[in-house]
């Protein structure tokens, strides 16, 4: 599997699933939007250590994804300190930092903090740990930011634009055709072989089998989607 997302299809899947999310996302908002709080301390967390590595470039190499020193040596924290060392340049990273912070607001909205934070961080752990069996050194926000973003996919499917602040359901064919998309575009980077579409089915699956539970009476959430009876 190809990790880097550089290809002509991993960068044209990303965007399109970009637009399509912001297109889902803005109909699935709640009434009640306080400050996204994540978004704002991941960006901090991983855009300064990010934008410094051009010119610290030992930043990289302390945090980065390396299969051999985490195999060999024993430092799985770079599972983790991966989400930190971005591995495309300088736009990348800038540009990553954008959708990191799209992604974290609209997921803190609709999912609240804790579960947004969740749904961020577990792609990109599962995604790491696949990528050192893989062989494939590197690192980056873009698994955490795929995982989110398919989490909110997967209300979409179950739930459409149901708001349970306000009790009324939306425009539901809209946002499920544009999730159903999105969904399309992950199987075609699988396909393709590109690990970002693996990170985008991993974060669906969490968002399917979280969103399934708020099925039940009296399971949901402020501001979360939940379905009628």
């Amino acid at each position: 599997m190809d990790t880097s997302g550089t290809s002509i299809v991993s960068i044209v899947g990303d965007l399109l699933v970009l637009v399509l999310f912001v297109s889902c996302g803005v109909r699935m908002l709640p009434a009640a939007r306080p400050f996204p709080w994540p978004a704002a301390a991941f960006a901090v967390v991983i855009g300064v250590p990010s934008l410094l590595q051009p010119l610290v470039p030992q930043i990289a190499r302390s945090l980065a994804r390396d299969p051999h020193a985490t195999l060999a040596q024993g430092q799985w924290w770079r599972i983790v300190t991966a989400l930190l060392a971005q591995d495309g340049g300088e736009a990348a990273a800038i540009f990553n930092l954008v959708v990191l912070a799209v992604a974290l607001a609209f997921g803190t909205w609709i999912w609240g903090p804790w579960l947004a934070i969740v749904f961020y961080l577990v792609p990109s752990i599962v995604l790491n740990l696949l990528a050192v069996a893989w062989n494939r050194p590197g690192g980056g926000s873009s698994f955490a930011d795929d995982g989110l973003i398919f989490s909110v996919f997967a209300l979409a499917l179950l739930f459409g634009t149901r708001d349970a602040a306000r009790g009324s359901a939306r425009s539901t064919v809209s946002v499920r055709v544009l999730a159903a998309a999105a969904v399309v575009v992950a199987v075609v980077l699988v396909v393709t072989g590109d690990a970002h579409g693996v990170a985008m089915l991993v974060g669906l699956a969490l968002g399917l089998g979280a969103g399934w539970g708020l099925r039940r009476p009296g399971r949901g959430r402020r501001g979360m989607p939940v379905a009628t009876p």
